[in-house]
C-alpha cells in the first residue's frame, strides 16, 4: 500500500483563521492533532471576496505573484535563449531541450516553495482559474492575481530582452508558437492535456482530506508540482514549446511582438483554461463526489483504498507497542466492493493515472525521435526519456495513492494481490483499467502526431537488435523485481510503525526505480516492465515485430512481481508475527 499522508499545505500561514494564507488554494485550518469522524471539508471562498481589499495581505500576496511570475519568465526565457544561442553554432552546445524543461520545472518548484505561504503560489492564470472554479480562491482575487501574472510575465521577458537584445530578437524570443508539422487542433489538445495534469497535481497536492489525514505539514509538496511542468515540458516542447501557462505564453508575445505568436496565441489561453477546467471537475466532482462524508468512511478499508497493502493502519496518537502485529489479508474475492461507489472512484483513477503517463511518455519518445532524426544532439535524449517515464510514475503515485493506491502497473497490481494487499477483484478490474487507459493514452499520442507516430514505432516495446528473447526477458524480470520491490519496502506497514511520521514522499523512490531501470533497459527493450504501456503501444502502433515480442512484457513483469512478493513477503519479512520490539532490536533490524 502506498501510504502517502501528503499537501497538508506547503507553507502554513494563517490569516483570519485560514491557513495558506491569502490564497484559500486549500484554505483548511489545520487542528493540531488529527480531525475526528465529523470532517468536514472547510467552507468555499466567498465568490467577489470584496473585503479583501481592505487587508495588506492581499496586496502583499499580488506583490507575490507578480515578482514570482517575473522570475520565473526571466531564468525560463534566458535559458530558452542562451540554448539557441550557444547550439548555433555547435549543435550539442547548450543545456539542450532537458535543460529547458528542468527550468520551467524547476522554477515553479522553487517558486512555489517560497510563495505559498504568501499567495499560494500560483504563478499562472490556469491555476488560478482551475482553484477559483472549485472556490478555493474569491473571484476578486483570481482576476488580481492573474492580472499580477501577465504584468510579471511582460516585466520578466522585458528584462531578458534588455539584457540580450539582439539574440532576443533573433532567436524567436522565447515565444510559444505551433511547430512546423502540427495543426493548431494538434496544438490545442497538446496544451489542454498538459495543463489538465498540472492543475490536477495542485489540487492532489493540496487536498484538504491529505492534510487530515497527517498532521505534519509536508513542506515539499511543492515538487509533485515542479515535476508536473517538468514532464509536461518534455512532451511537447515539440509542439508548442509548451504553455500550459497563459502568462508565460503573453509575456514574450508582447515583448517579441511579431505575427506568428500572437497568430496562434488563442490557443495558449483557451487550452489551458480548458484544462484547468477539466481537472477541477475532475477532482471536485468524481475523485471528490463524497466530499461530505466523514473521514472516517473516507479512511475505511475499502472505500479509503490505500489498498495497495490494506493496512488497516491504526495511525494511533503514540508508536505501536510490542503488541504489533501486520494488518489482516485482504478479502479473496471481496464482491462487496462492487456495491461501493469509491470502489469504481478507484477504477477511474487507475484508468486515467494510467492514460496521462501513457501519453506523456510516448510523446516525450516519438518527439525526441522527431527532434533527433536530424540532429543527434537535438531532443531530450535518453536521458530525458527515462525522467519522463520515472518522474510521470512520482506524480501519479503521489496524486492517486488516497484514491486508488496508485498502481498504474498490472505487474504491481499483481504482485499485491499475491501478498494479500489487495482482493483478486479490484486486482482483475485495476488491470482492465490500466490496459484501457494505455490504449486511449496512445491513441491520444497518435491523433495529434499521426505522421510521427507512425514514423517513429509508436513507442512501442521490441527486442532490440542485437539482443536474443532471452536477454529481453531476463531484463524485463530484474527491472520488475526492482521496482515491485521497492514498492513493498516504501509501503510497508512496519516502516509506518515504526515512524509516527508518514513518508509523505514515500512514490519518489517508486519513481526513481522507474527512472533507474529505464536507464539500465531502453536499449535492450525500450523497457517495459509494466504490461499495460507495452500492451497500449502495441495496439496503436499495431505492428508486426511489437506483438511478435509482446509476450515478454506481460511473463517478464509478471514473473518479477512474483519474484519481489515472494522475497518481501516471505524472506524479509519471514517473522511477520514478531514482536515490534524484536524487530527494531539492532540485530534483526
Amino acid at each position: 500500500m502506498i501510504v502517502i499522508r501528503a499537501a497538508k499545505a506547503l507553507l502554513g500561514h494563517q490569516r483570519n483563521g485560514k491557513e495558506w494564507g491569502e490564497t484559500g488554494m486549500t484554505k483548511e485550518v489545520v487542528a493540531e492533532h488529527p480531525p475526528a469522524k465529523d470532517y468536514h471539508d472547510p467552507p468555499p471562498a466567498p465568490l467577489l471576496g470584496v473585503g479583501e481589499l481592505k487587508l495588506w495581505s492581499f496586496y502583499r500576496a499580488v506583490i507575490a505573484e507578480f515578482i514570482a511570475t517575473l522570475l520565473f519568465l526571466y531564468v525560463t526565457v534566458a535559458t530558452i535563449i542562451g540554448y539557441k544561442v550557444q547550439s548555433q553554432n555547435d549543435k550539442c552546445g547548450g543545456v539542450g531541450i532537458l535543460g529547458i524543461a528542468w527550468a520551467f520545472g524547476g522554477m515553479i518548484f522553487v517558486l512555489v516553495y517560497c510563495t505559498a505561504g504568501i499567495s499560494g503560489g500560483h504563478i499562472n492564470p490556469a491555476v488560478t482559474f482551475g482553484l477559483f472554479l472549485a472556490r478555493k480562491v474569491s473571484l476578486l482575487r483570481a482576476v488580481f492575481y492573474m492580472v499580477a501574472q501577465c504584468l510579471g510575465a511582460i516585466c520578466g521577458v522585458g528584462i531578458v530582452k534588455g539584457i540580450m537584445k539582439h539574440q532576443f530578437n533573433r532567436l524567436g524570443g522565447g515565444a510559444n508558437v505551433v511547430a512546423p508539422g502540427y495543426s493548431k487542433g494538434t496544438a490545442l489538445g497538446a496544451e489542454i492535456i498538459g495543463t489538465f495534469l498540472l492543475v490536477y497535481t495542485v489540487f492532489s497536492a493540496t487536498d484538504p482530506k491529505r492534510r487530515a489525514r497527517d498532521s505534519h505539514v509536508p513542506v515539499l509538496a511543492p515538487l509533485p508540482i515542479g515535476f508536473a511542468v517538468f514532464m509536461v515540458h518534455l512532451a511537447t516542447i515539440p509542439i508548442t514549446g509548451t504553455g500550459i501557462n497563459p502568462a508565460r505564453s503573453f509575456g514574450p508575445a508582447v515583448i517579441y511582438n511579431r505575427h506568428k505568436p500572437w497568430h496562434d496565441h488563442w490557443i495558449f489561453w483557451v487550452g489551458p483554461f480548458v484544462g484547468a477546467l477539466a481537472a477541477a471537475v475532475y477532482h471536485q466532482h468524481v475523485l471528490r463526489a463524497a466530499n461530505v462524508k466523514t473521514l472516517g468512511s473516507f479512511r475505511s478499508s475499502r472505500s479509503n483504498c490505500y489498498e495497495m497493502s490494506k493496512e488497516v493502519m491504526a495511525e494511533a496518537e503514540h508508536p505501536p507497542a510490542k503488541d504489533y502485529h501486520d494488518p489482516p489479508p485482504a478479502p479473496l474475492l471481496d464482491l462487496g466492493e462492487l456495491m461501493l461507489w469509491s470502489f469504481y472512484r478507484a477504477l477511474i483513477a487507475e484508468f486515467i493515472a494510467t492514460l496521462l503517463f501513457l501519453y506523456v511518455t510516448v510523446a516525450t519518445v516519438i518527439g525526441y525521435k522527431a527532434q533527433s532524426q536530424d540532429d543527434q544532439c537535438g531532443g531530450v535524449g535518453i536521458l530525458g526519456i527515462a525522467w519522463a517515464f520515472g518522474g510521470m510514475i512520482f506524480i501519479l503515485v503521489y496524486c492517486t495513492a488516497g484514491i486508488s493506491g496508485g498502481h498504474i502497473n498490472p505487474a504491481v497490481t499483481l504482485g499485491l494481490f499475491l501478498a494479500r494487499k489487495v482482493s483478486l477483484l479490484r486486482a482483475v478490474m485495476y488491470m482492465v483499467a490500466q490496459c484501457l487507459g494505455a490504449i486511449c493514452g496512445v491513441g491520444i499520442v497518435k491523433g495529434i502526431m499521426k505522421h510521427q507516430f507512425n514514423a517513429f514505432g509508436g513507442g512501442a516495446n521490441s527486442v532490440a537488435a542485437g539482443y536474443s528473447k532471452g536477454t529481453a526477458l531476463g531484463a524485463e524480470i530484474i527491472g520488475t523485481f526492482v521496482l515491485v520491490y521497492t514498492v513493498f519496502s516504501a509501503t510497508d506497514p512496519k516502516r509506518s510503525a515504526r515512524d509516527s511520521h508518514v513518508p509523505v514522499l514515500a512514490p519518489l523512490p517508486i519513481g526513481f526505480a522507474v527512472f533507474m531501470v529505464h536507464l539500465a533497459t531502453i536499449p535492450i527493450t525500450g523497457t517495459g516492465i509494466n504490461p499495460a504501456r507495452s500492451f497500449g503501444a502495441a495496439v496503436i502502433y499495431n505492428q508486426h515485430k511489437p506483438w511478435h515480442d509482446h509476450w515478454i512484457f506481460w511473463v517478464g513483469p509478471f514473473v518479477g512481481a512474483l519474484a519481489a512478493a515472494v522475497y518481501h513477503q516471505y524472506v524479509l519479512r519471514a517473522a511477520a508475527l514478531k514482536a515490534l520490539g524484536s524487530f527494531r532490536s539492532s540485530r534483526s533490524n
